[in-house]
C-alpha cells in the first residue's frame, strides 16, 4: 500500500470514485489525509495514520456561532474534546435556545452572541444539535458587539475594557482561560 499526505494525487475521477480522506479537484482525486492509500472495487480511500474523531452523542465541542436567530445559534464545529486533530467533517450544528440554560431564555442573543466560542454538549449527533445547560458549558471567548474587542469577565457579566460596554452570556467557568 502506497503512503501519501494530503495533497498528493492519487488518481483521477475517470479511475476511482473517491471514498474517505479523498477529494476532487479538477479532474483528480487527491489525499486529503496522510495514511494509506485503499482500493476497493473502483473506490480509492486512504486510511488515516491518526483516527479522525467523529460527532457522537454527549460529546464535548468547542465551537463558533457562525449565525444567530431569535431561538436559534448556528455553531460552525471545530475541534472535539480530547482530539487535537480537527472533526472529520466540520459540520455546523445548531443550539437552540431552549438548550442554552436551565432558566428560561426568550431570545438567545441574551447568552450567546455572534462569533463567540462555545463549549457544548452533543445531544443528537445524526441532527447535530447541541446544549449549553451544564454549568461547565457556555462562552469560553466573545467579543463586543460594539466595538469588536475581547470581552473581559466581570463577575457574572462581561466588560468591554475599550469602550466599557457591559454584555450578558452564558459564562462557561473556564472563559478566557485558555482552555476547555
Amino acid at each position: 500500500m502506497k503512503f501519501v499526505i494530503p495533497g498528493d494525487r492519487i488518481g483521477l475521477v475517470e479511475e476511482y470514485v473517491a471514498g474517505n480522506g479523498v477529494y476532487e479537484q479538477s479532474g483528480e482525486i487527491l489525499a486529503a489525509v496522510a495514511g494509506r492509500v485503499v482500493v476497493r472495487e473502483k473506490t480509492v480511500s486512504v486510511e488515516p495514520v491518526k483516527k479522525l474523531p467523529c460527532i457522537e452523542r454527549d460529546d464535548v465541542i468547542l465551537g463558533r456561532v457562525v449565525d444567530l436567530r431569535n431561538s436559534m445559534a448556528l455553531v460552525e464545529l471545530v475541534r472535539k474534546k480530547g482530539f487535537e486533530r480537527s472533526l472529520m467533517h466540520t459540520g455546523v450544528a445548531a443550539l437552540h435556545v431552549s438548550n442554552v440554560q436551565k432558566d428560561y431564555l426568550k431570545d438567545i442573543g441574551d447568552a450567546i452572541g455572534y462569533m463567540d466560542i462555545v463549549k457544548a454538549r452533543v445531544i443528537d449527533a445524526k441532527n447535530l444539535k447541541l446544549s449549553t445547560k451544564e454549568v461547565e458549558m457556555g462562552v469560553l471567548k466573545a467579543i463586543c458587539s460594539s466595538c469588536r474587542h475581547e470581552l473581559v469577565r466581570d463577575g457574572k457579566v462581561l466588560k468591554c475594557p475599550n469602550c466599557g460596554n457591559v454584555e450578558r452570556r452564558k459564562i462557561s467557568p473556564d472563559y478566557g482561560k485558555g482552555r476547555w
